[in-house]
């Protein structure tokens, strides 16, 4: 049984409350771009579902989708829904473009799909640990605070922008370099990503699988 599936699982055996937080699946996971939820079959399933704008819909912000009753509780019990301000007509129209894109034009997200095997097989073709990652986010693993940030600088200088995420956004021991595939990225740029990859994995000690 799926992970996602034994939650709900458990969730339902005790008559709990299923929030997920798809941040990464949406607009990239699932037969219409859906997301993980979609992936495992239980959209009708999962109480509540939070996520970004500033992902897979290039804006900014944040959504929660549950039932009517429940999203009144939030706004008038959630601190930072009355302390937060509206979001602008320019951030609401530019999420909205979003949404109706992923449905219209499901080509980018196959290509994307493509890229990310794509940079799955490089990574392990270095012997470069990425985790168990299935979106387009991909921690590729440094464990050390120094030589994560050293690496992101290296591939900055080379024109490849990546975040070195280090304690305390991580626990200690666990400081990786983000990268973000897109869908516009072309096999040469990732190729070139490798390249460099390897020319620094040594010096600055990339974890290993």
């Amino acid at each position: 049984m799926a992970f996602l599936d034994q939650i709900y699982a458990v969730c339902k055996e005790h008559d709990a409350f299923l929030i997920v937080d798809d941040a990464h699946g949406i607009g990239v996971l699932g037969k219409t771009g859906r997301g993980i939820i979609e992936d495992y079959g239980l959209l009708d399933k999962v109480d509540m579902i939070t996520g970004t704008f500033s992902k897979a819909f290039g804006c900014v912000g944040g959504y929660a989708i549950a039932r009517k009753e429940i999203i009144t509780l939030l706004r008038y019990y959630s601190r930072q829904n009355i302390f937060s301000a509206a979001a602008t007509p320019q951030t609401a129209a530019s999420a909205i473009k979003a949404i109706q894109l992923i449905d219209q034009e499901p080509q980018w997200r196959n290509t994307l799909a493509e890229n990310i095997e794509y940079f799955k097989t490089g990574l392990e073709t270095l012997g470069l640990d990425y985790g168990n990652t299935e979106s387009a986010i991909f921690p590729v693993m440094v464990r050390n605070e120094h030589n994560v940030k050293e690496a992101a600088r290296i591939l900055f200088e080379q024109g490849i922008y990546v975040n070195p995420i280090s304690y305390p956004a991580v626990p200690e021991k666990l400081s990786r370099l983000r990268f973000s595939l897109t869908a516009m990225h072309t096999k040469e740029e990732l190729d070139k990503t490798f390249s460099i990859l390897e020319n620094i994995r040594k010096k600055y000690k990339l974890a290993q699988i």
